[in-house]
């Protein structure tokens, strides 16, 4: 009834049977995969986005052991600022996600010469560090090649997720 609400009917429908594919290859539950992907749709995450955000996000949280809310939140926060600020950096360092290293390796990138992370913190104080910044971060992490890719398929293969696809 939540995602009927957030998005059309038939939408709503779709993503509902694409969590439920998802929570068979993930050591999460269906039911914390639907409250995720609601939090994330509170924070007016497009259709179309929704469930790519949702498992990307449950890739980090799987690997990193840490509660998926923490990462959504900060996520959620640095979505409607539209650029990354000094809170949200913490709430993800804190959390274990490598944001700030993870940047100063794309910035290096991008300009051309190296950035460390004491310029990553001069550009965020300086609102430089936008939001579209952080995801192409937080996907290159959970793309393939990168630190958390198909983190959810691994963990689900251990007696923990077995137990869990049990239930």
């Amino acid at each position: 009834i939540a995602l009927r609400t957030m998005y059309n009917e038939f939408d709503a429908d779709v993503l509902y049977g694409q969590i439920k594919r998802l929570s068979v290859i993930s050591p999460y539950e269906f039911k914390e995969l639907i409250s995720y992907t609601k939090q994330l749709g509170a924070f007016n995450i497009e259709y179309d986005q929704i469930y790519e955000t949702t498992k990307r996000l449950a890739d980090i949280s799987a690997g990193l052991g840490v509660d998926m809310s923490r990462i959504i939140l900060a996520y959620g926060q640095i979505r409607a600022a539209s650029y990354l600020r000094g809170g949200e950096l913490k709430q993800l360092t804190e959390a274990g996600v490598p944001v700030l290293d993870k940047l100063a390796e794309k910035l290096t990138q991008l300009n051309g010469r190296l950035m460390t992370t004491g310029d990553v913190m001069d550009a965020i104080s300086r609102r430089e560090i936008s939001f579209e910044a952080v995801k192409d971060v937080l996907w290159e992490m959970t793309g393939e090649g990168g630190k958390f890719y198909k983190m959810q398929e691994e963990l689900s293969a251990s007696l923990a997720g077995k137990l869990s696809n049990l239930k």
